[in-house]
């Protein structure tokens, strides 16, 4: 997924989003890791996208080990998406 496009980081926040099973998975660093991964690996300025989801670094806590975790299953699929690799 090399070139990631903006409508492309659209669309996986939008799933996301829709991932949030409770409020606490909006500050899970596998959530907010997601975020910060979209913005390094897509060359537009997505902050549009990513900017009312991030939280201080101080408000985020380590994944909270929910089966699965939304954020962290999504990180997940990215990554292998990414690299065509399964882990």
């Amino acid at each position: 997924m090399s070139n990631l496009s903006g409508n492309q980081v659209q669309e996986i926040v939008k799933e996301l989003e829709n991932s949030v099973a409770r409020p606490e998975c909006l500050t899970c660093d596998c959530f907010q890791g997601l975020l910060t991964q979209l913005e390094l690996d897509c060359p537009e300025d997505i902050s549009n996208l990513t900017s009312r989801l991030k939280v201080p670094t101080e408000q985020m806590h380590g994944c909270l080990g929910c089966d699965p975790c939304p954020g962290g299953a999504l990180f997940a699929q990215y990554l292998k998406s990414k690299t065509n690799h399964e882990c």
